[in-house]
């Protein structure tokens, strides 16, 4: 006969009498029983039957909606109640799979029984990356997570963990214990060559839907930081796409090493022959050294004689169709890829720019893509970046300004183009930018050996500031003064905007000008018609021209209505109590009363317009809405055009914008009062920001060489080289 131990006995009869209390304290403390019997029901019984425990607030809630149905409470253990006046505050421990995960829950008294008011805290994250782990004293780890930027801490039991640092995961939360996680299944892409909120391209994949929206993390030193952008920068390799195993198109997080963005090529996505839209119905092409034609996605490849055209079509069914002499050779829905044999240029014979001369169509250096958008197809020409310049600085600088301002053009477009590569503007077609005043111009000129050469001896050279290349604006002439960028421009519907320190106001003669804030000092100084300006040769330095009532009130009805609906923060009308907010435009203005600059910025250009008529009071704000609502055209039918009489007594006639916002404003009134015509007298063309490009003529022939007068539009900044 064998004994038991005293040892052993006590703890038997201490294990049974602690289950006795615990027993006799769940079945005397209502509020607890309740719990338990919810706790003990939630993986197997309806959510009509649970709803019996908890309050009609928490029908709905996360707790509830997350772990009802999916047994991830294995088990739990009541391990305290602590009685308040009102309520129950119960501390339970729950038994996942992975560990036990001490928890409180508040129930309350209501209608004369204890009802859940109160779940503990869960959090179903979609897309978190594991940064660090920390080992614990309890036997846990606490894991650093970043989700869109923002760091959180939880735990997890060190035992059941194979959490894998920087690889990403989806997370079920209790307070701060990981319930549930599931790592995330990557999809290795090659090159991306379009992306918007809805898709990605890939150029050996092709198009990927996206379900969800996207958390791009940048890869320095091996570890992953949390970039604001949305969007994948297109023309970058080596990306990785992370998905849950549930869904493949439902992508949460890409992985981009910001080195493999090539800084050396840029994209850009052409406009047809008279600039009025990026989709083309067919595209025609050919080249003197014959071409090379594949479909990457669908395997095909096809070569082509010089001087043999060939032509794609949209069709809406079949997606991209191929012909050659007349005859369909191929179709696919996914992008084409053109290249010349043999070097030479792509001839599109489809568009013709000012710069065709002997040929059917324009050259294109680099290669062609052709891809379909819908309505119709796409064509982006890949080019590399100083040979883009070739085409940039003489299509947006006159190759008579001479090489120092021709350098001084280089850079800044330069500098422009490398922003871009990030930009989000034109990613949707698969490119950075376009071919137009939108981005830059770009092949409208041919290329001229001075250019060519204003491009080489720049090479690779970019204004930084502060360590980052410089938005670097440019425009056409200044009257004299430049504008600030944060009076110019808004961010975000904040206006004016932020300083930025190289793009600021600043006299462009030898001297300075009383305060242009001032109405009158401004007037004084545009009267200067013989101002000794760097940019005294423009024929836009000074200008002026007369619009009846009528013709502007034609201009005001056709414009404004438009301008709100495209910047309905700077187009607004006057209530009842004298406040400015956004309200219904008026399908007619009625009469004109005034017309009124009524803010200008420290170089005179106008930020603010008044405009009083019959109607009501109307204040349209920033340069761009302004220009664009006072069009210097006649509307009327019968009557000639508007003309605008010029700084070298030269006229323009029926002009597309108002040149500038730098002008003011003379009202003409008949016998009784009434407006009968509306003279305005100004100075400069374009936005007034950063480098004038008649202003950087005018330095060159002073003798200041491309560095000086880099230096004084963007003062601040120093030019490194990009390779």
């Amino acid at each position: 006969m064998s004994y038991i131990k005293k040892p052993y006995i006590y703890s038997i009869l201490t294990i049974i009498l602690v289950a006795i209390i615990l027993f006799i304290f769940v079945k005397k403390n209502p509020a607890v029983r309740n719990l338990d019997e919810f706790l003990k029901n939630i993986n197997k019984s309806s959510r009509i039957s649970l709803i019996d425990y908890i309050v009609p607030e928490l029908h709905d809630d996360a707790f509830l909606t997350l772990l009802m149905d999916e047994n991830i409470i294995k088990d739990h253990k009541i391990l305290e109640s602590q009685k308040y006046e009102h309520n129950v505050k119960i501390k339970v421990s729950l038994t996942t799979e992975y560990g036990s995960v001490p928890v409180w829950f508040i129930l309350s008294k209501i209608s004369n029984r204890w009802l859940i008011t109160q779940f503990p805290k869960i959090a179903n994250i979609e897309a978190a990356v594991p940064l660090a782990a920390k080992e614990k004293s309890n036997n846990y780890i606490e894991y650093q997570m970043d989700v869109a930027g923002t760091h959180l801490y939880c735990v997890f039991p060190s035992q059941k963990s194979s959490i894998n640092i920087g690889m990403p995961l989806s997370l079920v939360l209790i307070e701060d214990y990981i319930l549930l996680y599931e790592h995330m299944i990557p999809l290795h892409l090659n090159r991306v060559m379009s992306a918007s909120p809805s898709h990605i391209e890939d150029s050996h994949i092709g198009y990927i839907p996206i379900e969800s929206s996207l958390n791009i993390y940048e890869i320095y030193n091996n570890k992953p930081v949390y970039s604001k952008s949305s969007i994948l920068p297109v023309g970058i390799m080596d990306v990785t796409l992370y998905y849950p195993p549930s869904s493949k198109n439902k992508i949460l997080i890409g992985y981009v090493n910001p080195n493999r963005m090539p800084n050396n090529i840029i994209r850009v996505v052409l406009n047809n022959t008279d600039f009025q839209s990026l989709v083309h119905q067919e595209v025609r092409l050919s080249s003197s050294h014959g071409l090379n034609i594949k479909n990457i996605v669908d395997d095909m490849e096809f070569n082509m004689e010089k001087d043999q055209e060939i032509v794609f079509m949209n069709d809406g069914e079949n997606g991209i169709q191929l012909y050659s002499n007349g005859n369909l050779i191929a179709s696919s829905s996914n992008r084409w890829y053109i290249s010349p044999r043999n070097g030479g240029n792509i001839i599109l014979n489809s568009i013709i720019r000012a710069q065709t001369q002997g040929l059917s169509g324009t050259p294109y250096r680099g290669n062609i893509e052709i891809s379909s958008n819908g309505n119709g197809l796409t064509i982006i020409n890949e080019v590399d970046l100083e040979e883009y310049l070739y085409s940039v600085v003489p299509s947006e600088m006159p190759i008579k300004f001479g090489l120092e301002s021709l350098k001084v053009q280089a850079v800044a477009a330069r500098a422009y183009a490398v922003r871009s590569l990030k930009s989000k503007g034109f990613a949707s077609l698969g490119a950075h930018v376009d071919d137009s005043t939108a981005s830059q111009m770009y092949n409208n000129i041919q290329e001229h050996p001075i250019a060519i050469q204003a491009v080489d001896q720049t090479r690779g050279l970019v204004p930084l500031y502060e360590g980052e290349i410089i938005d670097a604006r440019f425009f056409s002439t200044s009257c004299g003064y430049t504008a600030n960028f944060h009076e110019t421009w808004s961010i975000e519907d904040v206006f004016p905007s932020t300083e930025i320190p190289y793009l600021s106001a600043q006299p462009q003669f030898e001297g300075d000008a009383a305060s242009l804030y001032n109405e009158e000092n401004f007037r004084a100084f545009i009267n200067q018609k013989n101002l000794e300006s760097y940019d005294q040769f423009s024929p836009f330095f000074r200008w002026s021209f007369t619009m009846t009532r009528e013709q502007i009130e034609a201009v005001l009805n056709q414009n404004i209505a438009a301008l709100q609906q495209n910047q309905p923060a700077f187009v607004l009308t006057r209530d009842n109590e004298g406040a400015f907010s956004q309200q219904p435009i008026p399908e007619n203005l009625g009469k004109l009363q005034n017309i009124t600059p009524i803010k200008r910025g420290q170089g005179g250009n106008v930020m603010e317009l008044e405009i009083t008529t019959t109607s009501g009071v109307y204040r349209v704000i920033k340069e761009l809405n302004i220009r664009r609502l006072l069009k210097p055209v006649n509307l009327i039918p019968g009557e000639k055009p508007i003309q605008i009489l010029r700084h070298d007594n030269s006229i323009v006639t029926d002009f597309p914008i108002l040149p500038s916002s730098f002008f003011y404003i003379d009202i003409i009134r008949d016998n009784r009062g009434e407006v009968s015509q509306v003279i305005f007298t100004g100075g400069g063309y374009g936005h007034g920001v950063g480098m004038s490009q008649y202003g950087a003529y005018g330095l060159s022939l002073l003798g200041k060489s491309y560095l000086e007068i880099i230096e004084h539009f963007y003062p601040g900044t120093k030019l490194e080289n990009l390779y």
